[in-house]
């Protein structure tokens, strides 16, 4: 074997060594065949090798955002469940106030129906003594009134009284006037015609005493009679005042037993509502729980797939610095989900990205490798000439996302992050058509 030939198999090891598994021996070298054989074989050793990786990377990145999103998402969830757990244990306490203040209401209530019905017996009562009262003025009056007709009787006969006194009067005198032409043998009836005489003036004195004090009587009743026809219209009045006050204290008497019913079923409700806040408090105080334990595990399992996420990118950095064929490709698939996993984390709060991390579709190590040997080797392939689009658009949208996060639009960021899963998945599955 000639000194050329050797330093070519020394050539092969120093690039094996370097990491380097596309060299190859020149043809018509006597290991060629051989060694550039084993060389494929490692090669495709490698490549099997890092598209594993890079699919355990793809796997671990996905694992780790969607353990992000979930990380978030039982915060949230914990954060709200703590919120609604304070406010149901304040509705709890409100309802139980309410519960409190309702059986209060339902004792006034109680009382007040009471009361109420209590005033109710007195105004019955009161209307009953109006109404006897007006039957006893009503028979008062009728007794008064017996009493002026008795008077007015008596008046008549009084009038008799003096009529016969007159009359009496008359005859005295006529008696005296004839006793005293018969001379001595009418003198013992002219002392009998004095006394009537003297007996008629006193009747008709009497009876005319008599018939002053009956006109005084007389008077008087009918002042009496007045008298109790006004009080008796001021009792009919003041009875019939009573009357509709008893009907409106039944009205209130039927309202009151209303509001005392529909007390009841309030403090029924307030009751079973008391129970099932307490029930819900209950409820929500275990699902506060449960989030925060949620929580709990959701951090523990996102930082052993952080963790996870680290071994997987230090064995790609390594198999990065071998020479395989086609690796680019692999690479550039790693990339975009490692992108697509940075933006995330930013939009969940777990990173930071400066604008000036974020380069044009260009610049990239996929974009240089497109412009460069991809284009030479796959320029005429239709998932290649394809691939160009899909690649500036997650370039264009990841900018626009860091921008927007940046300047506080949060909202904004996720709108863009969103749009580019699609995109960075075109990427890749026209990566894999290359393959």
């Amino acid at each position: 074997m000639e000194a050329a030939e050797q330093q070519q198999i020394v050539e092969l090891f120093e690039a094996l060594k370097a990491g380097d598994f596309t060299h190859r021996l020149p043809p018509g070298h006597p290991l060629a065949a051989v060694g550039n054989a084993a060389m494929e074989r490692l090669d495709h050793i490698m490549l099997q090798e890092l598209k594993t990786t890079v699919e355990a990377t793809a796997a671990g990145f996905e694992t780790t955002i969607a353990m992000g999103k979930l990380d978030q998402a039982t915060r949230q969830v914990a954060e709200r469940s703590e919120a609604m757990a304070a406010a149901t244990e304040e509705m709890s306490s409100t309802v139980a106030t309410m519960a409190e203040r309702t059986e209060e209401v339902v004792s006034i209530s109680a009382n007040a129906k009471e009361h109420v019905e209590s005033g109710q017996r007195t105004l019955d009562e009161a209307v009953s003594q109006m109404n006897e009262t007006v039957a006893q003025m009503e028979q008062a009056i009728a007794r008064v009134e017996e009493l002026a007709s008795t008077s007015r009787e008596i008046e008549l006969l009084l009038a008799t009284i003096r009529k016969i006194s007159d009359q009496t009067n008359l005859l005295a005198l006529n008696a005296t006037i004839e006793a005293a032409r018969a001379g001595e043998a009418g003198r013992g009836f002219a002392v009998v015609a004095s006394e009537v005489k003297e007996l008629s003036k006193q009747s008709r004195a009497a009876a005319d005493d008599i018939a002053e004090k009956s006109g005084e009587i007389n008077v008087a009743v009918e002042h009496t009679v007045k008298a109790i026809e006004q009080i008796e219209q001021t009792v009919k009045r003041s009875s019939a005042a009573l009357g509709q006050s008893r009907d409106s204290m039944e009205e209130i008497v039927r309202g009151m037993l209303e509001v005392d019913e529909q007390m009841q079923i309030m403090q029924a409700a307030s009751s079973e509502q008391k129970q099932a806040s307490a029930e819900i408090a209950e409820g929500v105080s275990a699902t506060s729980s449960i989030a925060a334990d949620l929580k709990r595990l959701a951090d523990e399992t996102l930082a052993t797939a952080d963790e996870l996420d680290g071994k997987l990118r230090n064995d790609l950095a390594s198999m990065s610095n071998y020479t395989i064929t086609d690796a680019v490709i692999q690479l550039a698939k790693t990339d975009h989900m490692l992108w697509k996993k940075r933006l995330v984390d930013m939009v969940l709060g777990r990173g930071h990205i400066d604008e000036g991390e974020v380069v044009d579709h260009h610049q990239c190590r996929l974009g240089k490798w497109y412009d460069g040997p991809g284009k030479k080797q796959y320029g005429s392939k239709s998932a290649f000439v394809q691939l160009e689009g899909p690649h500036a658009e997650v370039h264009r949208r990841a900018r626009s996302a860091v921008a927007k996060y940046n300047s506080g639009d949060v909202q904004g960021a996720i709108e863009e992050v969103d749009r580019i899963a699609p995109l960075s998945a075109e990427v890749v599955s026209l990566l894999e058509a290359l393959e």
